[in-house]
């Protein structure tokens, strides 16, 4: 065990960015073993990370272990929401649930600043990624309700993500 120290820096919760991509037009992650860190995410020729603009305080990023003993496995779960139920945010669920096929990989930003990759792992590649699990488009009833559409993706996979210290679509373009 090695215990655990609180960082002096600002640790605000949620996510501030996620970007996503097929798992498919992935061609792999660059892990670095002694750093514990991804470096690079190569993609297929003409591939790219698409960005989800998501609701303020929407976006959330859970890691819990289930199960026990030898047969506990890590589940990943990214949820954010898409304001307002109109045609551009259905037109984003359609083109997500065509491109579910393969799975996805994530980039996910934290709102204290600090990046990390989900649906990849050192030890299983990209043999789970992110599914879309749920989405959920509700134009809601009430005037003061926020409409708009629920999205869960989940993975399921033997280790916790690792950070990404490598360029991120964004933030460092």
């Amino acid at each position: 065990m090695t215990g655990f120290t609180r960082p002096p820096e600002r640790c605000e919760g949620g996510l501030s960015d996620v970007w996503l991509v097929s798992a498919a037009d992935v061609v792999e992650c660059g892990y670095d073993p002694a750093a514990e860190v991804f470096r690079t995410v190569t993609l297929r020729a003409g591939a790219a990370f698409v960005r989800y603009e998501f609701a303020e305080d929407t976006g959330r990023y859970r890691q819990y272990v289930s199960g026990r003993g030898p047969a506990a496995c890590v589940v990943h779960e990214l949820s954010f929401v898409l304001r307002r139920a109109d045609s551009r945010c259905a037109a984003a669920l359609d083109a997500l649930l065509g491109a579910s096929g393969a799975g996805f990989v994530a980039l996910a930003g934290t709102a204290a600043g600090s990046l990390f990759v989900a649906g990849w792992s050192p030890g299983f590649g990209g043999e789970c990624p992110l599914r879309l699990v749920s989405a959920e488009f509700d134009t809601q009833t009430g005037y003061d309700e926020d409409s708009g559409a629920t999205l869960v993706l989940r993975s399921v996979d033997a280790d916790f993500s690792k950070p990404f210290a490598g360029p991120s679509p964004g933030r460092d373009e």
